[in-house]
């Protein structure tokens, strides 16, 4: 990679934490009581809109004929059958989470997995949450910190699993001489291994067509209680996976890209071009750590579990301030959301807007002609940040969008069209 590449990734990667974390704030607060009322007339005027150049009708979107925009989708699905930490573990209240589309991807991003048996068997698809009582951003240090990331592959077939589960601890026992043999309690079929005076243990387990793989740490070398904090992660998961139906692998190229509607609704990037699903590049994650915060996707939907494992994480924000967020749906540094009725969508509003006023943001000139609008310059907006240095506020019924731009004639132009797309999606 040259280095232009090197500055491109690194700023494309600045972009995406700034805007993921801006809304993992703005998120913080978001249940609480109803406020009455409507943030908009029931039927607007949309030809005094200052649109610019940008389009007010989206297209429809496209048929599906790429295993690869299957395979990004099915991970995403994955994701609401996949445990959050503080499920049994309230102290892991930091962490993020990871599409993992590709078996290259997933051993990247969980380097305890060994790459050739996932690659070799055939892995569809995975998605994978951490979980730390560490505020570092850059990640936890192992020996100082709690540690566990529990990552869910699928593959075809049942046998196919238990083969992968059993491969994949037997690289991670190749790696030492001293590794050894770990049981974990209720679950004799799981692989664990661990090595003396080692606080960490990684462990495999096959559940039906699924391998479900837990890396825990600790501040101790304690093998039993590594072992049992590993089998209360197994006995949160697998209830999951037993509700979860997976798409079949025959049929992931017919995977529709936008049941929801929530991608017709929401201003494309590149207006005229349909988002693709996509997991964000490797970028986003620093390259001195595998640790992962955000490494989540574009051109696709979050059900309310996979939104709750990217935000409303750690002591500052609360575990439960997303639950009324049904839906969310990104296009690069921008998103929709959806929620119950437009009462939620107000008190949330009220609440984003004082949030955003406390942070010290600039208010900047709502477009003419959306109401209830708001925009703001961030405090701090360096070039790494440039792509969120201004953003709107836009909702329209039970939907509320966030849209970012370098400045506030475009970040208006912007939002005016984002708006009008909303009011024609209706």
């Amino acid at each position: 990679m040259t280095n232009e590449h090197t500055r491109r990734a690194l700023r494309r990667a600045a972009t995406i934490a700034a805007s993921l974390t801006l809304l993992a704030g703005l998120l913080s607060g978001c249940g609480g009581d109803v406020v009455p009322g409507s943030p908009h007339p029931a039927a607007p005027d949309l030809s005094g809109l200052d649109v610019g150049e940008l389009p007010t009708e989206q297209s429809a979107a496209p048929a599906n004929d790429n295993d690869t925009y299957g395979r990004v989708l099915e991970s995403v699905r994955l994701g609401e059958a996949v445990i959050k930490p503080t499920d049994f573990d309230k102290d892991l209240v930091y962490g993020g989470s990871a599409l993992l589309p590709t078996a290259g991807r997933a051993a990247v991003l969980a380097p305890e997995i060994a790459l050739e048996p996932i690659a070799e068997l055939g892995m569809i698809a995975g998605y994978a949450v951490n979980g730390t009582d560490d505020p570092n951003a850059r990640g936890p240090k192992i020996g100082e910190s709690k540690v566990l990331r529990l990552t869910v592959l699928s593959f075809r077939e049942d046998p196919t699993a238990r083969l992968v589960a059993g491969r994949i601890t037997a690289a991670a026992a190749a790696l030492s001489p001293d590794t050894r043999r770990v049981d974990i309690p209720g679950f004799a079929d799981a692989y664990a291994v661990s090595r003396p005076r080692s606080p960490v243990l990684v462990t495999a387990i096959a559940h039906q067509s699924y391998v479900v793989v837990v890396y825990v740490a600790d501040r101790v070398p304690d093998t039993v209680a590594l072992a049992a904090r590993t089998a209360a992660a197994i006995t949160a998961e697998l209830p999951l996976l037993d509700g979860f139906t997976p798409t079949a692998s025959d049929k992931l190229s017919a995977m529709p890209f936008d049941s929801d509607g929530m991608l017709r609704r929401l201003l494309h990037p590149d207006p005229g071009k349909w988002p693709y699903p996509a997991a964000d590049p490797l970028g986003a994650t620093p390259v001195d750590t595998t640790w992962f915060a955000f490494a989540n996707g574009t051109g696709v939907v979050y059900g309310p579990r996979a939104l709750s494992h990217l935000f409303g994480r750690g002591p500052a924000t609360g575990e439960t301030n997303h639950d009324d967020v049904e839906r969310a749906a990104f296009a690069g540094n921008w998103w929709l959301l959806r929620l119950p009725d437009e009462n939620h969508v107000a008190t949330m509003y009220a609440r984003v807007l004082a949030k955003t006023a406390a942070n010290g943001d600039i208010p900047a000139s709502a477009p003419v002609g959306v109401p209830g609008s708001a925009c703001f310059r961030a405090k701090d907006a360096d070039d790494n940040h440039r792509e969120t240095r201004y953003r709107c506020y836009v909702s329209d019924g039970r939907y509320w969008a966030v849209i970012t731009a370098q400045d506030e004639k475009t970040v208006r132009q912007r939002a005016a069209a984002q708006y009008a797309v909303l009011v024609r999606n209706r």
